[in-house]
C-alpha cells in the first residue's frame, strides 16, 4: 500500500546522515489519526481503502506544498501519521530550514489536506474528519546519539500536534459558548408531505448555526458541541428556538422537533413548565412530534420508556428517527409507542434500483402497520425514488425533491405527490 512512501524506520539511516551533515533537521508530522475511526466503524478493509487515499493525498504534496526532494515517510504506528522531512533550501545562505519555514509549511499543508478531505466523496468518511499538521526541529549534538535525536524530533512533532488539538478544542468551545450566549442558532423548516393523498402534514424543525461560518453546518455544530461537552446546552437552545420560530405554524399541521434522550430529563422541558411555554407560543402538545434518533444509545432504557409516557400522556407524539441506521431492536422501538418511524436516508437512496432496500422497506412497513405507526421516508431526491415509495405504500415523505429547508413556513408545490405521485 505504501509503494511510494516508505516506513520511517527504513529511512532512518539516511535521515541520521542528513542530520549529521547539515547540523539540523526539520519535520512536518501529518496526523491522520481521525481516520482510524473508520476501522472501528467499517473494518480493516475500509480503513485500508481510506488510508490508501490519504497516502495519495500526501504523495501529491510533492512539488506543490512541499519540495520534490523532501523525504516523505509513514510512521510505524499502523499508518496513522506521515512524516515530511524538509531538505535544505538552495536559496537559504545557510542552507538550513528555519522554524518560520516549518510553521508556514505546516499551515499550508494542513489547509491543503483538509480542503481535499472535505471534497472527498467516500461512504467511509461521513462525519467530521480533520488532519492536524505538527512540526519540530532538532539540532545535531555530537554528545547525543543521532538515533536519540531523531526520536526526540518525532516526539516533539507529536507534542506539537497534541498542543494544536488542545488549542483547537479550546477555541471551538469558546466559539460555541459565544454562539449560545449570542442566540445565534437558527431554525429552518422542511415540509413533510402525505405521499398517498397529497398535502403537507407538518414541518421538521432543523438547526443551523451562524450563516457564513463552518458552524452553519449542523454536523459541524453538533460535532464541536460534543467535543466541548456542550451538547445538552446546544440541544436545549435548538429546542427553544424551534418552538419560538414555529409561532406561525398553520392550524392542523405538526411540528417535528429533534431531541436527545437526555433532553427528556430537562426540568424545563417537562410537565407544567413545558405546557406553559407552549401556551405562550400558541402551540398545543398534540401538534408537537418529538423525534428521537435510533442511533443514540439510551443508557437506561426502562427509565427512558417511563419518561416518554409522561410526554405521550400530555398529548405529544413520538417519532423514531434514522430507522435502519442504528442498533436498536424492533422490540425496543415498539415499546416506545412511536407514532412515526422515519426511514434513514441511506435506505431511501436509490431504493428504486435496490431489491434489498425495497424488501427492508416492506418489512419495516409491515412492522409499522402492526404497531399502528406511520412511516416517513427521509432524503427523497429523485422522482424514481418517490414513485417506488408511493408504490410500497409509504405514508409520508420529505426531501429536497419535495421541499428544501427554508426560514419560513411556506407550503411547497404539492402537485408531484397529490393523488399518489402521478
Amino acid at each position: 500500500m505504501y509503494s511510494e512512501i516508505l516506513p520511517y524506520r527504513e529511512r532512518l539511516p539516511e535521515l541520521r546522515d542528513i542530520l549529521i551533515e547539515q547540523g539540523s533537521l526539520g519535520v512536518l508530522l501529518v496526523d491522520v489519526s481521525d481516520l482510524t475511526q473508520v476501522e472501528h466503524d467499517y473494518g480493516t478493509q475500509a480503513f485500508e481503502t481510506v488510508l490508501s487515499t490519504a497516502t495519495d493525498l500526501v504523495t501529491e504534496l510533492r512539488g506543490a506544498e512541499v519540495r520534490t526532494n523532501d523525504i516523505l515517510t509513514v510512521n510505524d504506528k499502523g499508518g496513522d501519521a506521515f512524516l515530511v522531512f524538509l531538505m535544505p533550501k538552495r536559496t537559504n545562505r545557510e542552507g538550513r530550514t528555519r522554524v518560520s519555514d516549518l510553521q508556514a509549511a505546516a499551515k499550508r499543508v494542513e489547509e491543503h489536506l483538509n480542503r481535499r478531505l472535505a471534497k472527498m466523496n467516500s461512504p467511509y468518511l461521513r462525519g467530521r474528519r480533520r488532519v492536524i499538521v505538527g512540526f519540530a526541529l532538532v539540532f545535531f549534538n555530537p554528545l547525543i546519539m543521532p538515533e536519540r535525536l531523531m526520536t526526540r524530533l518525532v516526539s516533539e512533532a507529536w507534542e506539537s500536534v497534541r498542543i494544536q488539538r488542545m488549542q483547537l478544542r479550546f477555541q471551538n468551545r469558546c466559539r460555541m459558548q459565544e454562539v449560545l450566549l449570542g442566540d445565534q442558532i437558527r431554525t429552518v423548516f422542511q415540509p413533510v408531505l402525505d405521499l398517498q393523498r397529497g398535502g403537507v402534514v407538518g414541518y421538521e424543525a432543523l438547526t443551523r448555526g451562524p450563516a457564513g461560518t463552518d458552524f452553519q453546518s449542523p454536523l459541524e455544530l453538533f460535532g464541536v458541541a460534543a467535543d466541548s461537552d456542550l451538547v445538552f446546552e446546544l440541544d436545549r437552545a435548538c429546542r427553544l428556538k424551534a418552538l419560538q420560530s414555529a409561532r406561525d405554524l398553520e392550524a392542523g399541521l405538526k411540528l417535528f422537533v429533534n431531541v436527545l434522550p437526555a433532553s427528556m430529563y430537562d426540568p424545563d422541558f417537562r410537565g407544567p413548565m413545558l405546557i406553559k411555554k407552549l401556551e405562550e407560543i400558541g402551540l398545543s402538545p398534540d401538534r408537537i412530534v418529538l423525534e428521537i434518533s435510533e442511533k443514540y444509545m439510551i443508557e437506561n432504557y426502562t427509565l427512558f420508556v417511563e419518561t416518554l409516557k409522561n410526554f405521550t400522556n400530555l398529548g405529544f407524539s413520538i417519532a423514531v428517527d434514522d430507522i435502519g441506521a442504528g442498533y436498536s431492536g424492533l422490540e425496543k422501538i415498539a415499546n416506545l409507542n412511536a407514532r412515526y418511524l422515519k426511514f434513514d436516508m441511506q435506505l431511501v437512496r436509490d431504493i428504486d434500483t435496490s431489491y434489498i432496500r425495497q424488501e427492508m422497506a416492506r418489512a419495516i412497513k409491515a412492522f409499522a402497520d402492526k404497531t399502528e405507526s406511520a412511516i416517513i421516508a427521509e432524503g427523497i431526491e429523485r422522482e424514481a425514488e418517490l414513485k417506488t415509495l408511493v408504490e410500497l405504500g409509504i405514508d409520508y415523505g420529505q426531501g429536497y425533491l419535495l421541499g428544501r429547508p427554508g426560514d419560513v413556513l411556506t407550503r411547497p408545490d404539492q402537485a408531484r405527490v397529490a393523488g399518489g405521485a402521478r
